[in-house]
């Protein structure tokens, strides 16, 4: 009887260590700017702090419909779209010109320098965090 106690104290113990802590997402910084290329398109750029345990942001949406964004990071000087970026436990993640970056197409000729939007972050753990993002430049 002891010895099965012991056994489920260990296991307890044992899931307890295997879980991660919940992570806490804060979005700080964020910023938008327009592409001086191609009209329609932009970029933004955020801090992304997490205080506590592992994320991944696996999705992005903006408030204008029929607008079209992507996961984007920069590999030997090219722009190339990926699925999800890791959020590590108690680090922070930014996205900045020529790193990572979520890019925007299709938005109407109306978005322009000083305009705003909100935009949507899905965490795979956290849920969706909502911020109001400015254009500059």
């Amino acid at each position: 009887m002891v010895l099965r106690g012991v056994a489920l104290a260990v296991l307890v113990i044992a899931a307890a260590g295997c879980t991660s802590s919940p992570p806490q997402i804060t979005i700080e910084g964020q910023y938008a700017e327009l592409s001086p290329l191609f009209i329609g398109s932009g970029s933004f750029y955020m801090m992304i702090r997490n205080s506590g345990g592992r994320d991944k942001l696996v999705g992005v949406a903006a408030s204008l419909p029929g607008t079209v964004i992507e996961l984007h990071e920069v590999r030997d000087n090219r722009m190339v779209r990926i699925e999800e970026v890791p959020i590590p436990a108690r680090d922070t993640v930014e996205f900045q010109p020529g790193s990572l970056h979520i890019m925007i197409f299709n938005m109407p000729k109306t978005i322009q320098k000083g305009s705003e939007l909100s935009l949507t972050l899905r965490f795979q753990r956290s849920g969706e965090r909502t911020v109001q993002v400015l254009f500059r430049k």
